[in-house]
């Protein structure tokens, strides 16, 4: 009597059904009898997550009329009504013209494309009645087959997502032209080595592999004004340098948890800005990385600066010159192929020279081999930062696959927020779990937690996953910024590998980042960090050791980069967020294969590049289809001239318009950053802050005006000039210095902030109509020699202002 049952309430009315039951097996008989339209939803579904499955459920009835009480749901949450913003709404629209996925051209294709959506569609809702209707089978048959069908079609995706993820850094041998026609060094360069290296018989080779003249200086201490201070004085004699070499690196000593070296290039960076040297900088380091697997890392502490060095790129890129690793002999043919590389190999920026030939670094995609192994842990799993958001996922996963005993470490052990929960899931899942508070980063303590391991569960698998972030653009670091992210990173990673040698491990996996692969615009000091644990593992695997370095883009459901802003920021460089089901079993897969690092991230290659290849092409992307395209059609035209253009254009107007000229340029160009649809959301005096723009903004907004104005600016101009009004003050200065002494300060404020006002708005607040008078063009004193018949509401915000102030049009 189910569907006679189903029959009566659909005639008093009922139109939407809710299954509280094991799985949807009456949803799917319901919608045999129930009337064409009626919502049949099951809270519950077999083999799927419950949680996922019941907030899904909730979402359909809410979207159909039949929604709970929210304030139930979010009970105990945190979570508060919002009060609507008082002022009048503006809409806009942000759907797409076309579909995704739909061609709008070529019937047959779209057809084909709209009938396959359909059918997966239909199967992924179990719509019994359509596909009865479409394959002429009966209804039971397909209760058999559907089950089936939808997971093989899942599997099938997800398997294709997590191909996609997978990418590897490659070393190609540079032959051909790119080596033969190498250019020789001329000018005078300088060359910047740490104190006590001056008389290494090494780095004197180095300098005179460089064949032309050297000036040298040697840096004790990351003190940037003494620094700079002596940058200075070697150009006092009027000497331009053509190049500058950092050796820095070679300095290894530890001040705290950080490589002087890699603080003492942070500064020289910094100092090298100070003193006003545009010249290229290169730094080379020694044994730093592995182009092969028989490339030993004999210096992993040096691959620090290689991290810095692929942020330095993006932030400084018109006085960045590259990364260049040498070997521990420098012979002949190495002395030669690095003049070479310094000289200039094609645009490349990051080589390694070794004595066999000179290996430019790649990303490629790197999809898995089928058949697919993964990691089966035993015994104990060991993870850092346990209780944070990616340890407690990888936590959930190998508990789900039936490990027998977790340690999770965090500084604040049980006192952490969420770790009473996590325990108990894990408690479910069946698994042993002790939450240690430990900082992994103190000798004593990580060796007293490997001591309490028990013997009948020993330890087979330690995974770093902890990680501190100090963000902020390069010129901004200080030597102290480092330590933190290099403690947490670094030191742990240091330690664990030294005290777990005694163990058998089957698995060392440490949790690096896609910043450390390819530069990240801020990350500078986390760059670095987690560039040391890809070396790390690279000399682990060497020495016959476990270890896999996963550099990891963005995960999904929280993590250290959480946050609208970093969010926000992710979306603009072309970075999704990844699931992290599918993460953990890229995870575990990446472990039982025999490369010791990867990439994994879920990136949009086109928005990437048109976020960060304008600035600074990177020979790192050649190897993926198109990208020579994506750089030339993201890429503003050449024009040398462009300074020059924009100094005519200002020169011709009157001084009180060429701040207001300049304004509007910061405007459109941060409205253009942002992702805004217009320029009025970006007003003169509102802060950049306010508006959004965070470190990787700064450094695309720097770019985008250095490319408008042919100027040079800095990458902490936003920071410098904190609002578009003050920085466009500050662009026009530097365009015409003679402006800044003639121009009314406050008049130019005033007019400014007029421009940046919407036209609706001053209409609204009475303004508009007393403007226009002043102008002659309001409806009491009509202009007699103005014949246009173009609208007040047709003109452009600007040129009310300007016709208002200036008593004239400019229409």
């Amino acid at each position: 009597r189910f569907a006679d049952g189903v029959r009566t309430l659909a005639d008093r009315g009922v139109t939407t059904f809710l299954e509280l039951g094991p799985d949807g097996v009456l949803s799917a008989m319901a919608q045999e009898t129930a009337p064409q339209g009626a919502v049949v939803v099951p809270v519950l579904r077999k083999n799927r997550d419950e949680e996922t499955t019941l907030v899904g459920a909730l979402a359909r009835l809410h979207v159909h009329g039949a929604g709970p009480r929210w304030s139930a749901f979010f009970a105990g949450t945190g979570a508060q009504w919002l009060d609507l913003p008082t002022y009048a709404f503006q809409r806009g629209r942000f759907w797409p013209d076309v579909m995704p996925g739909v061609t709008p051209t070529g019937g047959d294709v779209q057809d084909t494309r709209t009938t396959d959506r359909a059918f997966w569609d239909a199967v992924e809702q179990e719509d019994f009645a359509s596909l009865e209707a479409a394959l002429d089978v009966e209804g039971d048959a397909l209760s058999k087959v559907l089950p089936a069908l939808f997971d093989w079609r899942r599997q099938q995706n997800d398997e294709s997502v997590m191909e996609d993820w997978r990418h590897r850094i490659v070393w190609k041998a540079l032959t051909g032209g790119a080596t033969a026609n190498r250019k020789t060094l001329t000018g005078t360069w300088l060359a910047v080595i740490p104190a006590e290296f001056t008389e290494d018989p090494w780095v004197n080779a180095v300098l005179d592999a460089l064949g032309t003249q050297v000036v040298r200086l040697a840096a004790a201490g990351p003190d940037r004004a003494a620094l700079a201070g002596e940058l200075r004085a070697r150009t006092e004699n009027g000497t331009r340098f053509a190049g500058v070499l950092s050796l820095l690196a070679l300095r290894e000593t530890a001040a705290g948890s950080v490589p002087e070296g890699v603080a003492l290039t942070a500064v020289l960076l910094q100092a090298l800005g100070d003193a006003a040297i545009g010249a290229p900088l290169w730094c080379a380091t020694r044994g730093a990385v592995s182009v092969n697997r028989t490339d030993t890392v004999n210096h992993p502490l040096q691959a620090a600066v290689w991290g810095l060095g692929r942020v330095a790129a993006l932030e400084y890129p018109e006085r960045w010159g590259g990364l260049v690793d040498l070997p521990e002999t420098l012979d002949e043919r190495a002395a030669a192929g690095f003049a070479g590389a310094l000289a200039g190999l094609d645009g490349e920026d990051q080589l390694a020279v070794r004595t066999s030939a000179v290996l430019a670094r790649r990303l490629v995609q790197a999809p898995g081999k089928r058949p697919v192994r993964t990691w089966d842990p035993n015994g104990t799993v060991l993870i850092t930062g346990g209780t944070g958001a990616l340890g407690a996922q990888v936590a959930l996963r190998l508990a789900k696959d039936g490990v027998q005993h977790l340690v999770l470490l965090s500084r604040s052990g049980l006192a952490a927020p969420g770790a009473d929960a996590l325990r108990a899931q894990l408690d479910v899942l069946g698994t042993t779990v002790t939450v240690a508070a430990c900082d992994v980063a103190d000798r004593a303590q990580l060796a007293a937690v490997l001591a309490d391991i028990p013997a009948e569960h020993p330890l087979t698998g330690v995974i770093h996953a902890a990680g501190v972030l100090d963000d902020g653009v390069l010129d901004r670091l200080t030597p102290e910024r480092f330590e933190a992210v290099f403690r947490s990173k670094v030191t742990s990673a240091l330690l664990l590998d030294e005290l777990t040698r005694g163990w058998d491990l089957t698995a060392f996996v440490l949790f690096s980042s896609a910043s450390a692969a390819v530069g990240n615009l801020g990350q500078a000091n986390y760059a670095a960090a987690n560039s040391v644990l890809d070396a790390l593992a690279e000399r682990r695997r060497a020495q016959d050791l476990p270890a896999t370095s996963v550099a990891w883009g963005a995960w999904g459901g929280g993590g250290m980069a959480e946050g609208a802003g970093a969010d926000e920021a992710a979306k603009r460089a072309g970075v999704g967020a990844m699931d992290p089901e599918l993460a953990c079993e890229t995870m575990l897969r990446l472990v039982m294969e025999p490369e010791p690092t990867a990439v994994v991230a879920e990136v949009a290659l086109d928005r990437f590049v048109a976020a960060f290849g304008t600035a600074r092409p990177s020979a790192l992307l050649r190897e993926f289809p198109g990208y020579d395209s994506m750089v030339a059609a993201t890429a503003a035209p050449v024009d040398s001239a462009a300074e020059t253009g924009l100094r005519y254009r200002l020169a011709a107007l009157s001084a009180n318009r060429r701040l207001e000229t300049v304004v509007d340029l910061v405007r459109t160009q941060a409205a253009q950053v942002l992702s805004y649809p217009d320029t009025d959301a970006v007003g003169a005096e509102k802060s950049f802050r306010d508006l959004g723009v965070d470190s990787l903004g700064a450094v695309e907004l720097r770019n985008q005006l250095n490319k408008a104005t042919g100027l040079s600016l800095s990458a902490t101009l936003v920071f410098d000039h904190p609002t578009p009004s003050s920085l466009a003050e500050h662009v026009l200065g530097q365009l015409m210095p003679e402006n800044a002494a003639g121009t009314d300060s406050e008049e130019a404020e005033i007019r400014a902030l007029l421009a940046s006002v919407p036209l609706a708005q001053l209409r609204d607040i009475g303004v508009l109509e007393p403007l226009l008078q002043l102008a002659g063009r309001g409806e009491s004193a009509p202009a007699e020699e103005d014949t246009s018949d173009e609208s007040i509401d047709s003109m452009a915000v600007a040129d009310l202002v300007r016709a208002a102030l200036n008593g004239q049009s400019d229409l």
